[in-house]
């Protein structure tokens, strides 16, 4: 559509979908369905689905535009909006969900037009989200999920999101890591010497005896609301993979069990090949670290973002777009979730061997 048209389109329904919207946020807030914030949520994501996308592709309000919707949420929302994940993909259908159920309330839209409308959501929700999460995979080439007529490879999504099982290798395994913890972090486990062994000097971190998986750095990031908890940014030097951890306070041991969980969950949403039994050996040091300190700094604001929005409901909702982030490593920009299982895969975690006389011994 040539943008005079699409300007006129706009201009023309802009007023039309804003009366509607207005008459539904009132409705939903004075009758308390939701309160004034996930009201006006829902008015966000119906404007720009009445405003930008059948202003665009078809014509009339929102009313107008009703059978589009799933052609909108299950297709071009995933492929054009820069925030599409299933969060996003699940708010507006129950925004979509809510609207319809308001305005059929109130002799708007027809009694089969709403039925019809609620068994195509309800049916192809769950692919939606999978579509999305296809799409968003860096390890899925985005050209593998549609066919040649454009139209989405729904079985192949189906088989690439059905939950991973960790790769489990004969034997027992062996992870050496140097945690490098900030003085926030030291302070708040309670670790002294001579668990804390000083660095004499920056070899001690970055010298090339390291396997690439060997050295982790612990930062405070964010204490937890109403509690003494805090959740501490754990990032791989090489790769600047993060993991988020929630540690109680003084129990060094349960900083160790942390980093264990979050280091599995890491090998394991990547299917890197790991034994059934692990033996974690950790050398915990402080000091600083030219390579991650002003990195972990950059992931600290954007963090606090994604927290403010509040768009989690679990710590690990929040690693995904943190190893999103573009990072420069030699010379190119990448991102870390694409650069830590192509390592993993020339470079197998369970060859180092500890780097350190000094090991705090822990098994799972």
């Amino acid at each position: 559509m040539p943008e005079e048209d699409y300007n006129e389109m706009k201009n023309r329904w802009e007023p039309v979908n804003e009366e509607l919207l207005a008459r539904f946020t009132n409705f939903v807030v004075t009758e308390k369905i939701v309160g004034k914030i996930r009201a006006h949520q829902y008015a966000d994501s119906l404007r720009f689905f009445g405003n930008v996308y059948l202003a665009q592709y078809e014509k009339g309000s929102l009313l107008d535009g009703l059978a589009s919707f799933p052609m909108f949420v299950g297709n071009w929302f995933i492929r054009k909006a820069m925030w599409a994940d299933a969060k996003a993909v699940r708010e507006n259908v129950q925004a979509f969900c809510l609207f319809i159920r308001v305005f059929e309330g109130w002799g708007e839209i027809g009694k089969a037009e709403f039925d019809n409308l609620n068994e195509i959501l309800e049916r192809n929700l769950e692919m939606w989200c999978s579509r999305v999460d296809c799409y968003n995979n860096p390890e899925l080439d985005v050209e593998d999920l549609f066919d040649e007529f454009g139209q989405w490879k729904d079985e192949m999504i189906r088989v690439n999101s059905e939950p991973k099982e960790p790769r489990i290798i004969p034997g027992t395994g062996r992870l050496a890591l140097d945690l490098l913890l900030s003085a926030k972090v030291a302070k708040f486990c309670g670790i002294k010497p001579p668990e804390l062994v000083k660095m004499a000097n920056q070899e001690e971190w970055e010298g090339s005896v390291h396997s690439w998986f060997s050295n982790w750095r612990c930062e405070e990031a964010f204490g937890m609301k109403g509690t003494k908890e805090k959740v501490i940014l754990v990032s791989n030097e090489r790769t600047r993979y993060s993991v988020l951890i929630r540690i109680p306070g003084k129990d060094a041991k349960a900083l160790l069990i942390a980093v264990h969980s979050g280091i599995m969950r890491s090998l394991d949403r990547f299917a890197v090949p790991r034994p059934a039994r692990v033996e974690l050996t950790i050398c915990t040091l402080s000091g600083p670290a030219r390579s991650l300190t002003s990195f972990q700094n950059q992931l600290m604001y954007h963090l606090d973002n994604l927290v403010d929005r509040r768009d989690f409901k679990f710590l690990e909702d929040l690693e995904v777009p943190l190893n999103s982030t573009l990072t420069k490593m030699n010379g190119e920009y990448e991102s870390p979730d694409r650069i830590f299982p192509k390592l993993c895969e020339v470079a197998p975690p369970f060859v180092s061997e500890a780097s350190s006389d000094v090991i705090v011994p822990f098994l799972n």
